[in-house]
């Protein structure tokens, strides 16, 4: 071998260490961060976090988790796979300005977690978290508020995902709604769903429409089963409203609520509304108590206060403790 071949073969193998190693495109961390002082071209590691949500959704493989390291806004997101915003302890906010704060269009076996992200429409935004496709979606340590739309909701469960769970834990709802048509949460699952809906220490207050609306009007073969408990409702035009037309069920527990001051308290409406109520104290409403329209079932376990509304109205059933 010649001196000048092998200066040729040097010159070859340095210009080979000039280009740098290709990672694949598609390497996304089970863990990123986000910061107030982040930038989303950063990788979403913990000492070079992203900005946004959205930034750092993108670098997050499915069934990993984001983390927010410091107070401040993250921006709307729209989320596609099985995730988790976990930002507890951190005043971690999504401000949505005439749009939805959170969008979940997940596959129909995702799983999404979204706990301690306070929601704030200002007034202008659309809903704080539209559902529109997932398996399972848990809701905590959230606060959503602002969203005065005319048919805004602070939360909107509208699946289309044969069978679906959302579950809702430690939230607070306030200044959601401007009348019939919009409010706290509305549960409308699409043609054929089967859902269930577990809703927990829930704080609706300042609700201008329905705090919690249960309405499969327009689809067929809907099945919902629900609990609502330990919850507190104040201000709305309906805390609890099921309107239910033939050919779809929603069978709903509710148990351990306060419901007051509001207008109607609970109302179940149309043949495949079957509320079950116990232990709750429903008062001061300037409406009815407790209604059952069209032939819905408003049935006590026998253990509830209805006291002091314009109406109290009547159950079409009491049955006793077992």
């Amino acid at each position: 071998m010649t001196r000048y071949t092998i200066r040729a073969l040097w010159a070859a193998f340095a210009v080979l260490l000039a280009i740098p190693l290709a990672t694949p495109a598609s390497a996304q961390a089970t863990r990123t961060w986000v910061s107030g002082v982040g930038d989303d071209v950063n990788p979403c590691s913990r000492t070079a976090p992203c900005r946004t949500f959205a930034g750092s959704i993108s670098k997050t493989a499915a069934g990993g988790e984001i983390n927010c390291l410091d107070p401040a806004s993250f921006g709307t997101v729209t989320i596609t796979k099985s995730i988790k915003l976990l930002c507890d302890n951190v005043d971690a906010t999504i401000i949505a300005s005439g749009t939805n704060g959170i969008t979940i269009a997940a596959g129909a076996s995702d799983n999404v977690v979204i706990s301690g992200i306070n929601i704030d429409g200002i007034n202008t935004g659309t809903n704080g978290v539209r559902i529109n496709s997932a398996a399972n979606v848990h809701l905590r340590n959230m606060t959503i508020r602002g969203f005065r739309g005319a048919t805004s909701y602070g939360v909107t469960f509208t699946p289309t995902t044969a069978t679906t769970s959302l579950v809702i834990d430690n939230v607070t709802l306030v200044k959601n709604g401007v009348g019939n048509g919009s409010g706290g949460i509305l549960v409308q699952p699409g043609n054929n769903v089967a859902a269930k809906v577990a809703i927990n220490n829930l704080q609706a207050s300042d609700i201008a429409g329905t705090a919690v609306r249960f309405d499969t009007t327009g689809f067929t073969g809907v099945t919902v089963k629900a609990t609502l408990t330990n919850s507190v409702f104040t201000d709305s035009a309906s805390a609890i409203f099921a309107k239910v037309p033939t050919g779809n069920v929603v069978d709903a527990v509710i148990s351990k609520n306060v419901i007051s001051g509001g207008q109607n308290g609970i109302v179940a409406q149309d043949v495949g509304a079957s509320l079950y109520a116990s232990g709750n104290l429903i008062s001061q409403n300037s409406a009815f108590g407790v209604r059952s329209v069209s032939g819905g079932a408003m049935v006590s376990l026998g253990d509830n206060e209805v006291i002091n509304n314009g109406n109290n109205g009547a159950f079409t059933a009491t049955v006793g403790k077992q």
